[in-house]
């Protein structure tokens, strides 16, 4: 089980609508656990699901040019939980 918070910036000014095929593409995914928040999206599942299932959700913008950030933990972590306090 992997956990991976990922970021995209489609680079032109009608970057909401990528944003939103590119998340709901990630949901269809049965195999994937999603979460997003307001700044970035988590991604929870076995590595190999996790990281085919976001290559495909972005196939789903692939004319678009974008920059997409991902952070990767080699854990399950409880992001549905909302933050972590400590």
């Amino acid at each position: 089980m992997v956990t991976a918070e990922i970021s995209l910036y489609p680079l032109t000014s009608d970057y909401e609508e990528s944003i939103i095929n590119f998340i709901k593409a990630l949901k269809a995914n049965p195999d994937l656990q999603v979460h997003t928040h307001a700044m970035s999206t988590f991604v929870k599942g076995e590595k190999n699901k996790v990281f085919s299932g976001i290559s495909k959700a972005l196939d789903s913008i692939d004319q678009t040019a974008f920059s997409f950030v991902m952070k990767l933990i080699n854990r399950n972590l409880p992001v549905e939980d909302g933050f972590l306090e400590f």
